[in-house]
């Protein structure tokens, strides 16, 4: 039930803007599927973090989807290369950080 998610495993190569914010959709849907699944299966679960991950999770993908759009691939190659380099560490860094909450949210789930 652990999810493992790495932004170099689900992202493709950026040869188009449209592909990652398919993949920034992707890896949000999944993290938001995990924790729905998780409140769903264990009863004795927290609710309210399970609504604060899932928010969260929604928050994340407006904020990365609307910094994909942040920079005009018109401009300096050497900058927009950098920018996007930036929002995958970014991204990789705030999925690692959700991962590791959903994954103590499930251990802390009551033994059936």
């Amino acid at each position: 039930m652990f999810l493992t998610l790495s932004v170099n495993q689900c992202i493709r190569n950026m040869a188009k803007r449209r592909d990652l914010k398919k993949d920034i959709s992707y890896i949000a849907g999944e993290l938001f599927t995990e924790v729905l699944v998780i409140k769903m299966l264990f009863p004795g679960i927290e609710h309210d973090k399970c609504d604060e991950l899932m928010t969260r999770v929604i928050d994340i993908q407006e904020n990365y989807l609307s910094r994909v759009n942040g920079l005009d691939a018109k401009q300096n190659k050497a900058r927009v290369k950098e920018y996007y380099k930036k929002l995958r560490t970014d991204l990789q860094a705030e999925i690692d950080a959700l991962v590791a909450e959903i994954e103590v949210l499930s251990k802390s789930a009551p033994e059936a």
